[in-house]
């Protein structure tokens, strides 16, 4: 049964109908970096909608109140930085309640791994990421069903199917039956789109919407490691709604770069370099998007002729870090991270008619809800589809699996544990 306290609107859950759009597969195949093939995976049809059981309003609080315990849930706990060996299903966790205006009680049906997981994991980023407390909940990008909302809600309603993202930077939470989310940070998603399709979305999609104030009609585009989550999302994107007329995919997995629209790749596997790419040499691309991060490509950037220089409108966009597991424990931790974003806008500032202007990204910082709300739509128009490199079951083993594929960075698309069915 659902059930929530602190004067929530809870009714019972209903498993709304469901199916999914049309999802392409890397599992086991579609490797980032590695010379496997890729599947696609035909749409799946769409399931019957499954009513279960529920209580009304202020259930909880009358179980509390007779029986001197508030309510549980299952949820993953992890008791320490780097113990991925203390990683647990808690059968008894205590369940979240809605007591606040602007948040959602979430039945949680899927989660999807990000980097910032592994980062919190580390204990490496303790100045922003740090944990609460231990053992603590990790996972930030979930989908599921609203099951309870504050009396001032207007937006969402018990029995809605959404998605959502966690408040930068703290992705805590997410791994568990339930759980709390923000209503500005949570978009309806549309009956074609399977939960765990869903759950793909909320960090690396929305990233990957972003892009579009970088882009302008016409651009001719690269795109630095794009079969990772975000870069699967954004090839499909950047001609489809942003209005690129050419995309150069930089991969390892040029079949499914291709299948996500790219008009030509660049195969990393063999060593190849797209600054040396044919199709430049002509024509240099207008803007460069690093989803890696790496100075490799930036210095490439700015001492070659295979993008045009700031002076005739070239950009070199950038949403990793140069270290993507950086030590920040103290604020001049911070210091060089910063630093090394703002001397390539230095330089490129110096120099704009032989490099590209330098811009460094961050997807996740405003219009999170109207990005998300964008991309879902037209992934329930079947126009963008999800990338799953692995779908997992929500036990102690498989998390792990999750999390050990997440550092490792060398699948394709998304890593999704299915927590429960709808």
């Amino acid at each position: 049964r659902e059930f929530s306290t602190g004067g929530a609107t809870s009714l019972p859950s209903p498993s709304p109908q469901g199916g999914c759009a049309a999802r392409r597969s890397s599992e086991g195949l579609a490797s980032e970096g590695q010379g496997q093939r890729p599947c696609l995976l035909a749409p799946r049809g769409r399931r019957r909608r499954r009513q279960s059981p529920g209580a009304g309003a202020g259930a909880a609080a009358e179980l509390e109140k007779h029986t001197g315990r508030q309510a549980a849930m299952k949820a993953c706990t992890i008791a320490g930085y780097e113990d991925l060996d203390s990683l647990t299903i808690d059968p008894d966790y205590p369940k979240p309640e809605v007591t606040e205006p602007g948040t959602l009680l979430i039945r949680t049906c899927a989660v999807s791994m990000a980097p910032g997981d592994v980062r919190v994991l580390s204990g490496r980023t303790t100045l922003m990421q740090a944990p609460d407390k231990f053992p603590y909940v990790p996972g930030g990008d979930s989908s599921g069903i609203v099951v309870a909302v504050h009396p001032e809600e207007t937006r969402f309603r018990v029995g809605d199917r959404v998605a959502c993202v966690f408040p930068e930077p703290r992705p805590f939470g997410a791994l568990a039956e339930y759980r709390l989310a923000q209503t500005r940070l949570t978009a309806k998603v549309p009956d074609s789109v399977s939960m765990v399709d869903a759950a793909t979305m909320p960090s690396s999609g929305v990233t990957a919407y972003s892009f579009k104030e970088h882009i302008r009609p016409g651009d001719r585009v690269v795109v630095v490691n794009s079969c990772g989550g975000v870069g699967c999302f954004l090839l499909q994107l950047l001609k489809q709604a942003f209005g690129a007329s050419f995309v150069l995919a930089v991969t390892g997995n040029v079949e499914l770069a291709t299948s996500l629209g790219a008009d030509a790749v660049v195969d990393r596997r063999a060593g190849a370099k797209w600054w040396e790419h044919p199709s430049l040499r002509e024509d240099p691309a207008d803007v460069i998007l690093d989803l890696f991060g790496t100075a490799t490509h930036w210095n490439a950037a700015r001492s070659s002729a295979a993008v045009k220089p700031a002076k005739r409108g070239g950009r070199f966009v950038c949403i990793g870090m140069e270290n993507p597991w950086p030590k920040v424990h103290h604020y001049w931790d911070a210091i060089p991270i910063v630093y090394s974003f703002m001397k390539r806008g230095i330089y490129s500032s110096m120099h704009k008619g032989t490099c590209p202007t330098h811009f460094g990204h961050a997807g996740l910082k405003v219009d999170v809800q109207e990005r998300s709300e964008a991309l879902l739509q037209l992934m329930g128009q079947g126009k963008v589809t999800a990338v799953v490199a692995k779908e997992l079951q929500f036990d102690a083993a498989s998390v792990r699996e999750a999390f050990g594929m997440q550092k490792a960075r060398k699948h394709s698309g998304k890593v999704v544990v299915r927590v429960a069915d709808e």
